[in-house]
């Protein structure tokens, strides 16, 4: 991380220790950002800003009522978005493409797009980053309290680690430290997809190759299906029409009728978790040109 980044977050730890007050939301938006977000990072790891994503519109759409599970999750930084703050060629997404950066659902639509939700992300990036025990101690806490919140309702906790990144082993390294929690993500690494199912290297998180647009990508998304691993396809389908019911002879099940797919999976053999084109109309022009988004 760069030396700035760092010494902007320190001081600003020191000042919150010290008594002084953070500026709020709405004056860290109108801050230069790399004071926005290095108060978010200092607010975070002085425990002034909560970590866990609790509202979010495809993980509420998992309710408790209907699924038996709460679902929540850890929005992090997307891509390159960080990487002014990290500096040399930090990425969260190593196998993002321009076209899913630019559709991407977690940080480029709806909420996701708001100058404040990215200060949050990037600043939850930041915390992590410059001081990891304390970052995961206070994730940890936080999901341990929902975990045990939720119990009282006789509720099981679902929890997504990249709801806008691929850092598959922090989520690996987190569904360690939590194993009462149901761990599940996207991922576009295919060796991270790999290990739900490797003889040698097991998880504990309930994973899915993301597919992405471009020739390489297409084909390892076709052999993990043969190999009987499940993975995410995005198709041109239109909000309020059906998906295709499959995709190179592999089941696909609706991954908008919310997160929790594993809930819905066929109880054997490789599925498509099957999602819907969004964003604004030039998001979904590049997606379908790009080959980003599949024919249904």
């Amino acid at each position: 991380m760069k030396d700035i980044t760092k010494l902007l977050i320190e001081n600003k730890r020191v000042l919150i220790q010290t008594g002084a007050t953070p500026p709020k939301m709405r004056e860290q938006c109108k801050l230069p950002s790399v004071q926005a977000v290095t108060w978010q990072a200092a607010m975070i790891l002085e425990g002034r800003r909560k970590i866990v994503t609790s509202s979010q519109a495809k993980l509420d759409k998992a309710q408790a009522t209907s699924t038996g599970y709460v679902n929540r999750g850890l929005t992090l930084s997307s891509a390159t978005e960080a990487r002014l703050f990290v500096g040399g060629n930090f990425t969260a997404c190593s196998g993002a493409t321009a076209a899913c950066r630019f559709a991407c659902v977690g940080s480029q639509t709806g909420q996701g797009a708001l100058p404040s939700s990215k200060i949050a992300r990037i600043g939850r990036t930041l915390a992590m980053l410059v001081d990891p025990d304390r970052f995961n101690a206070l994730l940890d806490c936080e999901i341990e309290s929902e975990r045990s919140r939720q119990a009282i309702f006789g509720h099981k906790l679902a929890f997504r680690f990249n709801v806008a990144s691929d850092h598959w082993r922090l989520a690996e390294d987190c569904s360690k430290r939590n194993p009462l929690v149901t761990f599940y993500d996207y991922t576009a690494i295919p060796n991270a997809s790999r290990l739900n199912s490797d003889n040698v290297t097991t998880s504990i998180v309930q994973r899915v190759y993301s597919r992405k647009d471009g020739a390489k990508s297409d084909l390892i998304a076709r052999n993990m299906l043969k190999e009987g691993r499940s993975i995410s396809v995005v198709f041109d389908t239109p909000k309020g029409e059906p998906l295709p019911a499959t995709w190179h002879g592999a089941q696909v099940i609706d991954g908008d009728v919310n997160d929790l797919w594993f809930l819905r999976a066929p109880k054997s053999g490789a599925f498509v978790v099957g999602l819907r084109v969004k964003g604004t109309n030039k998001q979904k022009k590049q997606a379908i040109d790009s080959g980003f988004a599949v024919a249904a």
